[in-house]
């Protein structure tokens, strides 16, 4: 009895040895994994953010623009030769008519020279001609006279029949001298007036020697130098002389996102602003382009205004502000929030339970250091802070606020 209770013992102490052996690996294992996640917990990745928040009530928008002149165009010569005289240079202004460059063209010289040369001989050949005509009729009149006399005579009995048919057929030919040689007056009056054609041609390539500004404007390029020859070539080739800009009045763009085109209509007060030069000016929208761009999604407008002492200058970059029909809130969210990838544009937003959730929005107009959203955000939404590269969709985060 004794005996089989010592073998009970030495078994329950022998199992529950082997119990300790199992268990105790497991319960340090588990120990272990939760002070591994009590610790990951308590260094959970920390993240800026801040919060979305509404813009106050507007009444007006404020558009990027640039600025065009309302008219340019580039100069080119018509006259070939040589470049003898320049009158202006880049930044001079010129009204119309003003002389700009003048061409010596020798060959152009000879051709008129030529052209009014050939005028001359034919006018002279027109003056043989009418005397010729002259001759002719006189002769024609003696015909004539000598006709009736021997008509009279036959009709007495004087003379034959044939001497009355020989002064017939004389009359008839010299009538027919004087209208063949009135038909030669004819054509050379026409070879005249195609001759003086020739010479009005070549007489306006002729004062094509003298460019001239078609309008009043600024030279804004000068591709032309005293020596230069100018040829058909260099016009066909598109290498102009000077390009002219009127810049008394400004052609301001504005591309107007699609959030916004309902705030926009021809006729509409416009006020162009250069904030570097402290300068506005008010104009009003033209016209749209009635179309959106696709890649954009926005709407092409023309602002024009009056340019008085060409304060502003094509190029230049400007702020249009368009005053709305009603007031209206922006949601705003900060620029540095922004992720910009291949399938749009993205912010790091931090949900329910802190997890991150990368939310794909729609922008409209930048204002510098925040960006208007069309879509995609709500205020009070909370978005990371120039968002690392270990800000990724569903990783747990500690947001810090941002002061």
């Amino acid at each position: 009895m004794i005996r089989a209770l010592s073998i009970l013992l030495l078994l329950g102490l022998l199992a529950g040895a082997v119990f300790y052996v199992g268990w105790a690996p497991r319960n340090a294992r588990i120990q272990m994994i939760e002070a591994e996640a009590k610790s990951n917990a308590e260094e959970r990745l920390a993240v800026t953010t801040t919060r979305v928040k509404m813009s106050k009530p507007v009444r007006e928008i404020v558009l990027p623009g640039n600025v065009g002149a309302i008219g340019e165009t580039p100069i080119y010569a018509r006259a070939e030769g040589y470049i003898v005289t320049r009158k202006v240079d880049i930044g001079d202004v010129v009204k119309k008519g003003d002389l700009l460059v003048e061409i010596d063209s020798p060959e152009l010289d000879q051709q008129l020279r030529t052209a009014k040369a050939r005028l001359e001989q034919l006018r002279a050949s027109a003056m043989q001609v009418k005397a010729a005509i002259d001759q002719a009729k006189a002769t024609a009149k003696l015909a004539e006279v000598n006709f009736g006399r021997s008509k009279e005579l036959v009709a007495s009995g004087i003379v034959a029949k044939a001497d009355l048919d020989e002064k017939t057929a004389v009359f008839d030919s010299r009538k027919a001298d004087v209208k063949a040689q009135e038909a030669n007056l004819q054509a050379a009056d026409e070879a005249i007036r195609a001759q003086t054609a020739e010479v009005a041609r070549v007489t306006q390539l002729f004062d094509f020697k003298r460019v001239t500004a078609p309008w009043d404007g600024i030279i804004t390029q000068r591709n032309c130098a005293i020596g230069n020859l100018i040829t058909p070539s260099a016009i066909a080739a598109g290498r102009d002389l000077f390009r002219l800009s009127d810049m008394s009045k400004l052609r301001v763009f504005v591309n107007v996102p699609q959030s916004n085109i309902g705030d926009i209509k021809v006729g509409q007060k416009a006020v162009v602003k250069v904030p570097e030069l402290r300068a506005s000016l008010t104009g009003s929208v033209i016209r749209t382009s009635n179309a959106l761009e696709n890649q954009s999604r926005t709407l092409l407008a023309e602002v024009n205004v009056v340019n008085p002492g060409r304060t502003m200058l094509p190029g230049m970059y400007t702020q249009v502000v368009i005053e709305t029909s009603s007031a209206r809130q922006l949601i705003l969210v900060p620029g540095d929030t922004i992720v910009t990838r291949a399938e749009g544009i993205f912010v790091a937003v931090v949900g329910a339970g802190n997890k991150i959730q990368f939310r794909k929005i729609e922008v409209g107009r930048d204002f510098g250091t925040e960006v208007e959203a069309v879509s995609g955000l709500s205020e009070g939404d909370q978005v990371v802070v120039n968002p690392s590269d270990d800000v990724k969709n569903g990783v747990v985060v500690k947001p810090i606020a941002r002061k």
